[in-house]
């Protein structure tokens, strides 16, 4: 029952994020128009973290701005884990989340649309790389 009620809180979120076209920016190119998001954490990220343990391999990163504070949550399969600490300069955000009583940090750059970065654990550290996938306004 916990499940479906994180997945239905996750929806009300997903769908409680204002759109706004300001979030997207044109650029011409010779085949036509591409679309490219802003520099900008707030939307959703789909990402791969390479050589992760089974089932923390592929996720997504919701990243919502109310007034100058910031929240966001790692959905990994049917888990979410809300970040603690959130810090985004310019293109750089830094957070942690606790997975399985381990405390998990995790450094992130955003360029247009791409998203790299890593996550340092018990374990190792491991490369992040994603993509957004949804746009919001702020």
């Amino acid at each position: 029952m916990k499940k479906y009620y994180t997945l239905f809180v996750f929806m009300l979120m997903l769908f409680a994020v204002p759109f706004n076209s300001s979030a997207v920016e044109t650029v011409a190119t010779t085949t036509g128009k591409t679309l490219l998001a802003k520099d900008s954490f707030v939307g959703g990220w789909s990402y791969t973290l390479q050589g992760a343990p089974e089932g923390y391999e592929k996720g997504f990163l919701l990243v919502l701005k109310e007034g100058k504070t910031y929240k966001a949550q790692v959905q990994v399969g049917k888990a979410t884990f809300m970040a603690n600490e959130i810090v985004i300069k310019k293109n750089t955000m830094t957070f942690h989340i606790m997975v399985e009583g381990q405390k998990v940090m995790v450094a992130l750059t955003a360029n247009g649309s791409k998203l790299s970065g890593t996550t340092t654990t018990d374990e190792g550290v491991f490369q992040v790389t994603g993509e957004k996938t949804l746009s919001a306004g702020e």
